[in-house]
Formats: structure tokens, sequence, C-alpha cells
């Protein structure tokens, strides 16, 4: 897969997941499960992660293609030493207290 297929296919699939969450949205106003006066507040946030993951995925690859090999290993060691350090604490947290 080349880097316009790969932002294609993100574009794509990133508006269906939106298009669905504004239809869900639109049906839970019709239910009743959302208010009327949540439904400003919800649509803009549905439509602000579209809009922050449209944009983010293309600044991420053209800094990525930008960095030296060394520079990439590096990132994704601090990375996986990050992934490391959160896993045991987010086990931690769902411990039921009897």
């Amino acid at each position: 897969m080349t880097a316009p297929t790969i932002t294609h296919f993100w574009a794509s699939l990133l508006g269906s997941a939106a298009m669905l969450a504004i239809i869900l949205t639109g049906l839970g106003l019709m239910i009743g499960l959302v208010k009327p006066a949540d439904l400003p507040r919800k649509l803009g946030t549905i439509l602000g992660l579209v809009i922050a993951l449209t944009i983010l995925p293309g600044i991420l690859m053209s800094q990525w293609a930008r960095m030296s090999l060394w520079q990439q290993v590096a990132l994704a060691a601090v990375g996986g030493v990050i992934l490391l350090v959160l896993l045991p604490t987010r086990k931690t947290r769902h411990k039921r207290k009897d």
C-alpha cells in the first residue's frame, strides 16, 4: 500500500464512522435518549474529532517521512517503554476491592 492509498482508506473509514455517529445521535434524539439541549455539543464533539483525526495522520506521516532511521527506531523504543510502564497501571486500576 502506498501513502495516498492509506490516507484515502483512512479518510473514507473516518467519514463512515462520523456518519454512523451522526445517524446514531439523530436516532437518539428521535427516541428521546439525547436531550435537544445536548445535541449541538454532541455534534460539535463528533465533528471536532473527525477534523482532528483527518488532519493528524497527514501531519504524523509527513513528520515520520522526514526522520532518519535511527530517530524512528528511538521514537518507537520510547513508545514501547511508555506502553510497558502504563500497562501495569491500567491493570491495577480495574481490580475490585472486596
